[in-house]
């Protein structure tokens, strides 16, 4: 299988911006290199960081600290700052806000980022001597798990990124930060996860200053992580890998734990209904959606097994939940509007397909159906226009240059032009007497007879039939 490289995406309220001039002023300022230590101050395991506040406040992977006593950090300036105290931990997100000795070093915080474009261009933080450097990337496509996870993909898939290391936006605002359970011990492994909470998710403020007072004897808690945590992150690795046997072991596996998180009966009943396993499925996605209310994902894929069972008005009821949820879900959208095309309600389809054209996955499929209703509605142009754009989109599409054929054929009477986009349909099937039959008529019509002829005798073998609806028209024209 091909490696992929899956991030997770931290899309916080804009704090404010860095004004960048270039790559002379690359945010690698906000970099740190953290390094836990035991009790005799030896060091421990080794990651990355980010600064968040000029107090001396660092996001880091809560795995760099674990089992240790202290901790220290190395700024881009190269001063080394001693652990003060711990602000918060969150076993489960791999994630410890730590607050460092400022000393004479000045802590340069990177602001967070509102959100992120699709083929945006990132830095990834990696760390090296100097304490990190600044690895560009491309933000490829995101993956939404819950309203508080969202996968994001980045490309090249050889990031040399460990637990802590940060992405950046081009402005230098924080985007996302490396999640520990991509790897055991830190281990290589096929996926990493970078972290993903929106501020309205986060239990604390990562701009908050630090309180007042001495530090602690003991700036390090290590609590035992929640059991389940491991099995949890596991399980969404192998839903990426579409090992849907083993993610659902492992989502099972989670359930073990007192905290039954909603993420968890979704991730299972996804397994599940990739499995076939239909009634286990909208059982869990029942289950996560009374988790957490307004879960638009887990309504998506309780529709899509509502609409496997044979039920069509509880999957639209599940989809109109999942795109009022979340507008941004194109997926519910598109189920929506080709529950409603097949249904003869073209008013409502063409409406919701409107609402999917912002997903790039699924605007080619929308636009043939807009196309298909603006023929039904008598709309030639509009519908030629729908289906250009489908082309453009997927360049491979056999059906819209047969719609888009026939439609220059039949209803706007330009034969030669229908020829060309006939002749592409032949060249992706060229099995199909359908589209042979058309690009007869259209060389018949164009007068190119030696065309028409051709296409005869490949349909005479191959649909006797439409060889003789096409004899009859050449017979008339000729």
């Amino acid at each position: 299988m091909k490696k992929i490289v899956l991030h997770f995406f931290l899309c916080l309220s804009l704090v404010g911006l860095l004004a960048l001039a270039g790559r002379a002023n690359e945010p690698r300022d906000s970099l740190v290199s953290v390094v836990g230590l035991d009790e005799h101050g030896n060091p421990g395991r080794q990651g990355m960081g980010v600064v968040v506040n000029k107090a001396g406040g660092v996001l880091t992977s809560a795995s760099i600290v674990s089992d240790c006593r202290s901790a220290v950090a190395k700024t881009a300036d190269g001063a080394l700052h001693i652990l003060r105290r711990t602000v918060h931990r969150d076993s489960f997100q791999d994630t410890i806000l730590l607050q460092f000795d400022a000393g004479a070093s000045k802590f340069i915080p990177a602001e967070t980022a509102p959100g992120f474009q699709p083929l945006e261009k990132v830095w990834v933080g990696v760390r090296d001597n100097s304490g990190g450097r600044l690895q560009e990337a491309q933000l490829t496509k995101s993956l939404p798990f819950s309203p508080r996870l969202v996968l994001l993909k980045l490309q090249p898939e050889n990031l040399a990124a460990e637990a802590g290391s940060p992405i950046l936006n081009q402005k230098g605002e924080l985007v996302g930060m490396l999640h520990v359970f991509a790897g055991s011990q830190g281990k290589p492994s096929s996926c990493q996860f970078f972290l993903a909470r929106d501020r309205k998710h986060l239990p604390f403020k990562i701009d908050e200053k630090p309180p007042e007072g001495d530090a602690p004897d003991e700036p390090l808690t290590n609590p035992a992580p929640a059991a389940g945590e491991q099995a949890f992150w596991e399980g969404v690795g192998r839903s990426l890998q579409q090992d849907w046997k083993e993610a659902g072991k492992s989502f099972t596996a989670a359930l073990n734990g007192p905290e039954r998180l909603p993420e968890v009966y979704y991730g299972r009943g996804v397994a599940r209904y990739q499995l076939g396993d239909l009634a286990g499925a909208v059982s869990d996605l029942e289950e996560a959606i009374r988790r957490l209310p307004g879960y638009a994902l887990a309504f998506l894929w309780l529709g899509k097994a509502e609409e496997r069972q044979g039920r069509p008005e509880a999957a639209q009821r599940d989809f109109r939940q999942a795109a009022t949820g979340a507008p941004e879900l194109g997926e519910a959208w598109f189920r929506l509007g080709e529950m409603e095309y097949q249904g003869g309600d073209l008013a409502k389809a063409k409406e919701d397909l409107k609402n999917a054209l912002g997903d790039s996955g699924l605007e080619a499929k929308s636009r043939w159906y807009l196309g298909s209703m603006a023929l039904q509605e008598k709309r030639p142009e509009d519908a030629l226009g729908e289906f250009k754009q489908v082309i453009a989109l997927e360049p491979g599409s056999f059906q819209a240059h047969l719609d888009g054929g026939r439609l220059l054929l039949e209803e706007l009477d330009r034969p030669e032009e229908a020829a060309a986009w006939l002749r592409e349909a032949v060249r992706l099937q060229p099995g199909s007497s359908l589209a042979r039959y058309y690009l007869g008529l259209a060389y018949a019509l164009s007068s190119n007879r030696a065309g028409a002829s051709k296409e005869y005798f490949f349909l005479q073998t191959a649909n006797p039939a439409l060889a003789a609806r096409l004899a009859v028209i050449l017979e008339r024209l000729h």
